[in-house]
């Protein structure tokens, strides 16, 4: 079911990430302030690229959110790290949280799976770039804790529904394209067995 991908395949996937991060970012662009978007279209890419493209996926995602940092956000190139490690943390969980069966998108409970692991990581992340941003001080404290529930609020029924749905629909082609890799458990039996 999963073959291990060549040199080109993983730099392919990575510069089509990035690219798509960057793209959704400016599209999320619509709602936003000088330094700040509230409808965050990369959590769809953040909820579908881990099981999707695994590491690859995760250098592109960094590169995208970087550019989309600097080229959205309008932040001073020394400041865009706080996307990178935003779109690290969200990745890395959903990566690390969504289990095979939710993964799968199929069955009520694994549906309801995805849907806890999205609206958990979906909150942490905005409360780590909110925090991430008062510490820097792009914003203050408690302007960047009011921004909180209206940003979660936006954007979870955005992640709970498009995300399953990419999953169910595009994951079946990925696997026949050769380039799934699956939930984190997946990939490093994968791995070890190869």
């Amino acid at each position: 079911m999963f073959t291990k991908q060549s040199k080109s395949k993983q730099v392919s996937i990575m510069a089509m990430t990035a690219a798509l991060f960057a793209i959704f970012f400016y599209l999320s662009k619509l709602v936003a302030l000088p330094t700040f978007t509230f409808l965050y279209l990369p959590i769809i890419l953040l909820g579908i690229f881990p099981v999707w493209f695994g590491w690859s996926g995760l250098i592109g995602t960094m590169i995208g959110a970087y550019i989309g940092g600097i080229y959205v956000e309008a932040l001073p190139l020394h400041l865009a790290w706080v996307e990178i490690t935003t779109a690290l943390l969200i990745y890395c969980l959903n990566w690390l949280l969504i289990t095979k069966t939710a993964a799968e998108a199929k069955s009520p409970k694994g549906l309801a799976q995805l849907g806890a692991v999205y609206a958990l990581t979906l909150f942490i992340g905005t409360v780590a770039i909110l925090w991430q941003f008062s510490m820097v001080g792009l914003f203050t404290a408690e302007f960047a804790w009011a921004l909180l529930p209206g940003t979660f609020a936006l954007n979870l029924p955005i992640v709970l529904i498009v995300c399953p749905t990419l999953i169910k629909t595009i994951s079946p082609r990925l696997k026949l394209w050769g380039i799934y890799t699956g939930t984190f458990t997946e990939w490093r039996l994968n791995k070890n067995s190869s």
